[in-house]
């Protein structure tokens, strides 16, 4: 038994030994057809040798010298490099080896394999580099093994992938080349531009809505302030060009965290009170609770509703309206509207007094102001300081003698009339003075913008700017344009305005009454008007613009209780050749009712007074 087993190891010896003869031998041939360049026989051999022995050296090294060469028909970079790749995973190769041994004979050894191997390498990337694409440098990065150029390729992959994405203009383009190569030396400008683009493709249209989407799909995008800034920004834009009251309390209802959030709600307070009535301030303060303007609706509707200032509309106030916050106010006022205070002069100074018995008073404000007016409104204006030449200085107390207004002064200080008075500032001594309106608060509810500005009539007040007149209401808005050259207060429903050294009469809507024209005029008073057509004689016109009354007086009074003085130019009986202008007491009807005895000199028509004096 023994000596069969040891007849067959010898038998296997003995074919290995045959078989490895074999294999030398188809490599040796190979090798010699390979150099002397018959491509056919020398592919044969190599081919059979890799087929029995896959992980043979010197038949992948031959293999990969095949393909290489490039007089072979059947050159093929790829293939050489997929052999010599084969071939160098046995190195290094053993010197003492006998196959090794069989091998240097061919000329197949490390260096010999190394060198094929850098040169097709080396052949590889010029061809990479000639195509110069990221396909083509991907490729080589794939496929071959020279750390070097494959550094290269790496560099020249990222540089072309980087280009290609950029030339889209796409930010998910340049997300794909982030994401494929996060070690690129471009990914740092990629990751800047793709935030970049992202940002503005997002938000093209610069709405409101846009910069939203970016804000919530974005919430850690770079550009996240920027977005945040300018969609805070156009939110607003798009409510302010609504400029609606519903658009604004939308505002308000869902954006409680926007900076503009106050200055929206001020917005619903401007339109919700537009018109500055007492109805708008009531509404105001039921619909509007949490608004912050809430407690200047109030102040405001307090003003409204106490601006005659009697203990009447206090106590009216106080019963309609149980839940004002400030009813200490409103009782002192109340209290307060009780005291009947007088100026009281005494050696060139006002103080304030109040009637104690028929014929006495107690002086309750001590003598101190070089100048006193009337209380009105619970409110009065004094002046404690002389007057320069061009202007003097002004403020209101009210019957405590507090400055109600802090510091605040005026050089022109009217009368409170309903809760506003007229003010002015500037040199109003010499009639360069702005003209305005106050409101109970010191606040201007008109501007002072007007170079004159009068007492009001039937709720309008005449003003001008710029040698221009028209009418505006207490609120400020103009009600009739500024664009006569003189104007005239409205009386009974008419007022006189001159527009080309014409006067006419137009309603309280501006419109006219009636197409005559006229050289001088007065005021409508017991539905008649002194009127001039020639600026010499004087008649009486009635709302029809035709005389009542025939202009035959070089003068005419309004009409008071109905009568009116008149004068008439005539001859003196004492003196004769001369005239003189003697007066009559006349009726509506134009009768002479009594003929005074002093003459009177005729008064001018139709001048009008500068602010208040």
């Amino acid at each position: 038994m023994r000596r069969v087993f040891l007849i067959r190891v010898l038998i296997i010896a003995a074919f290995a030994s045959m078989q490895m003869a074999a294999f030398s031998s188809d490599l040796t041939k190979a090798f010699k057809y390979l150099n002397t360049g018959d491509y056919i026989n020398a592919q044969k051999y190599l081919q059979e040798v890799v087929v029995d022995e896959p992980d043979n050296a010197a038949a992948n090294f031959g293999l990969a010298k095949f393909y290489f060469l490039k007089d072979n028909k059947l050159y093929n970079l790829d293939s050489a490099n997929v052999y010599i790749k084969k071939a160098a995973k046995k190195l290094p190769m053993n010197p003492d080896d006998k196959q090794t041994k069989k091998y240097l004979v061919l000329g197949v050894r490390d260096y010999t394999i190394k060198a094929l191997q850098q040169d097709i390498n080396q052949a590889a990337y010029v061809f990479a580099e000639r195509n110069n694409t990221v396909e083509s440098y991907q490729f080589f990065i794939d496929n071959y093994s020279d750390s070097g150029l494959i550094d290269r390729s790496v560099n020249m992959r990222n540089q072309k992938a980087y280009i290609r994405a950029r030339a889209k203009n796409d930010p998910f383009a340049l997300d794909t080349f982030i994401r494929t190569y996060p070690t690129a030396d471009q990914t740092p400008e990629a990751k800047e531009l793709y935030e970049k683009l992202l940002y503005e493709q997002t938000t093209a249209d610069k709405t409101y809505p846009s910069y939203k989407k970016y804000l919530d799909q974005y919430p850690n995008g770079a550009y996240i302030k920027d977005a945040k800034k300018n969609y805070e920004g156009r939110l607003v834009e798009y409510y302010n060009n609504r400029h609606d009251l519903e658009g604004y309390k939308e505002f308000v209802s869902n954006y409680k965290e926007h900076p503009a959030f106050n200055s929206m709600q001020d917005s619903v307070y401007v339109l919700a009170t537009h018109s500055q009535s007492i109805a708008e301030f009531k509404n105001f303060i039921r619909n509007y609770s949490s608004n912050r303007n809430i407690s200047d609706a109030w102040q405001k509707l307090y003003l409204l509703s106490t601006a005659v200032g009697t203990e009447e509309a206090y106590r009216k106030f106080l019963d309609e309206q149980g839940d004002f916050p400030d009813k200490g106010r409103a009782l002192k006022d109340l209290e307060l509207a009780k005291l009947d205070l007088r100026p009281f002069k005494q050696e060139d100074k006002y103080g304030y007094a109040k009637p104690a018995a028929p014929d006495s008073l107690v002086l309750v404000i001590p003598v101190q102001y070089d100048e006193a007016s009337d209380f009105k409104c619970n409110l009065a204006s004094v002046r404690n300081e002389p007057c320069s030449d061009t202007r003097c200085n002004y403020f209101y107390i009210d019957k405590e003698n507090k400055h109600v207004f802090g510091n605040l002064t005026f050089n022109y200080a009217g009368d409170f009339d309903k809760g506003f008075a007229i003010a002015g500032i500037g040199d109003c001594e010499i009639d360069s003075c702005k003209y305005g309106m106050i409101n109970k608060l010191g606040q201007w509810s008109v501007p002072p913008v007007y170079d004159e500005l009068n007492d009001p009539t039937e709720g309008l007040y005449a003003v001008s700017k710029a040698a221009r007149y028209g009418f505006i209401n207490q609120t400020g808005e103009i009600v009739i344009s500024l664009k006569y050259n003189n104007a005239v207060a409205f009386s009974e429903g008419a007022a006189a305005v001159e527009l080309d050294t014409n006067w006419f009469f137009i309603d309280t809507k501006g419109k006219q009454l009636f197409l005559d024209f006229f050289h001088d005029v007065s005021n409508f008073k017991d539905s008649v008007c002194a009127v001039s057509k020639d600026g010499n004689t004087w008649g009486y016109i009635g709302f029809t613009g035709t005389f009542v009354i025939p202009a035959v007086y070089e003068d005419a009074g309004d009409f008071d209780k109905g009568f009116a003085i008149v004068s008439k130019k005539e001859k003196d009986i004492k003196h004769k050749g001369l005239f003189i202008s003697q007066r009559y007491k006349i009726d509506k009807t134009g009768k002479v009712i009594e003929k005074l005895l002093a003459p009177k000199n005729a008064s001018k028509k139709g001048k009008k007074k500068r602010g208040k004096g």
